[in-house]
């Protein structure tokens, strides 16, 4: 996901909740199924305009807003 801090964003399952990012970081995969190197999960922090909310979200769940 090439999401950069500022850019506006929007939860997958929830469409209407959308916000400004804050803050990007990766965190460590413990589980592997098959062989091979893993990769670190992205985690997006965004700001809610819905609500207000500060919400803490994997970056697969998320979409980037082009407008």
């Amino acid at each position: 996901m090439n999401v950069r801090i500022g850019d506006t964003v929007e939860v997958i399952h929830h469409m209407s909740n959308r916000g400004t990012v804050i803050k990007i970081y990766y965190i460590p995969v413990t589980a592997n199924i098959g062989p091979g190197p893993l990769s670190k999960q992205v985690r997006v922090i965004f700001e809610s305009q819905l609500d207000g909310k500060t919400y803490d979200m994997l970056g697969q769940n998320l979409r980037i807003v082009r407008e």
